[in-house]
């Protein structure tokens, strides 16, 4: 797959399905080491940022939704620590 095609499919995953351009990047990523058979990097299977969802789903061939993004879980933290901070 040429880099051109690469950038293309990317871009159009994440048109077509609402995902964030790092999302389907590491989707596509997943996907050609998948089909080349070739060892997944640790930080992807460990990863919690949306690259490291989006390679996972493309490696083990699964869906990848909207609600299994790292940073919206990530800002639902962030927001109710600052709520817990304002009570002390």
């Amino acid at each position: 797959m040429s880099v051109i095609a690469f950038k293309e499919k990317s871009r159009v995953l994440a048109e077509q399905n609402g995902w964030p351009i790092i999302s389907a990047k590491g989707y596509v990523d997943g996907e050609v080491f998948r089909k080349r058979r070739k060892q997944p990097p640790l930080h992807a299977l460990v990863g919690i940022d949306d690259y490291s969802e989006g390679f996972r789903a493309g490696y083990f061939d699964r869906a990848l939704t909207a609600h299994e993004f790292a940073d919206s879980g990530l800002q639902e933290f962030a927001h109710s620590e600052l709520q817990d901070s304002d009570r002390a």
